[in-house]
């Protein structure tokens, strides 16, 4: 009788013992498959820009990307801006050599160097913000389907003038801008075939005397409305312009309705942040496949600031008809007849 506690004694004491030690491998199991909760990020990416991530502009556009990169994907960033495409080599490859997953540049000049280092560093990923057929291997490319919107203002520009005489002013002449001015000249000889466009590649984005000289010969011809993509340097073309009677601006990249109130048809609005998103995003999904990736209107990457009255009912209606035409592709934006120099 007196052996009877003991021996319950000893099987509760062993029945504890065991739950303590499988409770400890399961804590120690735990301890193995969770990362700290101060570790750091896994993915680093590198971004190299053309100017100032102060600009106001095309880089500072590009730059909120890069933000949105370490936000949504609790990246770890750097950055050099004011990179010249002559100095970016040493650059691009330091990255690199720092264990960079993903390095970006923002902007054409930079496509020699990327194919360059890309190829001396298959196991990462490298993108430009451009447009750019990519090696199909590590190195691609995002760009707008710049299409879209070069012919939505060729046809907006020609619903509106009174001259029949209207201008596409673009900063520099790179395949996705030279796509832009040619689907600007379709929309508009589609939509009135009696129409004269004149185009102009500035050949800078800052020389705001030469943009504005390029509007004052079209203006002696009696173009009366004329569509600016060229950052600073279109800016005073723009007022220009648009501060003569019966003549109109379409503004780009940003709502430029406050440069001329009332006299901005409209504004080409370039969700750029988001298109430099959309890099990372493809690189973790394991998408990112070294070619060039398109987004638009469909993706609300491109849009358009309100018209505020400047069209009448029946235009605007008019213009939102035709945009759906080529959003659901029942208008053929393919370019045609373009070169492929990448490199310009």
């Amino acid at each position: 009788m007196l052996q009877t506690p003991k021996f319950l004694t000893n099987i509760l004491l062993g029945i504890i013992t065991l739950a303590i030690i499988v409770s400890c491998r399961s804590f120690n199991q735990e301890e193995l498959t969770s990362p700290p909760s101060d570790s750091h990020s896994q993915f680093k990416v590198a971004g190299i820009f053309t100017g100032s991530i102060n600009d106001g502009s095309w880089s500072q556009a590009n730059y909120e990307g890069l933000k949105l990169i370490e936000k949504q994907y609790n990246a770890e960033i750097s950055y050099t801006d004011n990179v010249s495409e002559t100095d970016s080599e040493t650059l691009i490859r330091r990255y690199a050599e720092q264990g960079y997953d993903l390095i970006i540049g923002h902007g054409g000049g930079y496509i020699q160097v990327m194919e360059k280092v890309a190829q001396d560093f298959p196991e990462t990923k490298f993108a430009l913000v451009t447009t750019y057929p990519g090696n199909n291997k590590n190195l691609g490319a995002v760009a707008f389907r710049s299409g879209e919107v070069g012919y939505l203002t060729g046809a907006l520009s020609a619903m509106k003038t009174k001259t029949n005489k209207v201008g596409y002013m673009v900063g520099d002449d790179y395949p996705v801008y030279r796509e832009e001015e040619a689907l600007f000249r379709r929309g508009a000889t589609e939509t009135k075939p009696n129409i004269e466009v004149y185009t102009e590649f500035l050949k800078t984005w800052t020389n705001a005397e030469k943009g504005k000289k390029v509007v004052e010969d079209w203006l002696e011809k009696n173009v009366d409305i004329v569509a600016i993509n060229a950052d600073e340097a279109g800016i005073p073309g723009l007022k220009l312009a648009s501060e003569k009677p019966g003549v109109y601006g379409i503004g780009w990249t940003k709502d430029q309705y406050n440069l001329v109130p009332g006299k901005i048809l409209t504004s080409v609005l370039q969700n750029i942040p988001e298109l430099v998103l959309k890099i990372a995003t493809l690189v973790q999904q394991g998408r990112w496949e070294g070619k060039q990736y398109k987004y638009g209107l469909r993706e609300q990457i491109y849009d358009f600031a309100p018209f505020r009255g400047t069209l009448t009912a029946e235009e605007e209606a008019k213009f939102n008809q035709v945009k759906e035409q080529v959003v659901t592709g029942k208008i053929d934006i393919t370019p045609s007849e373009l070169t492929t120099d990448y490199n310009k």
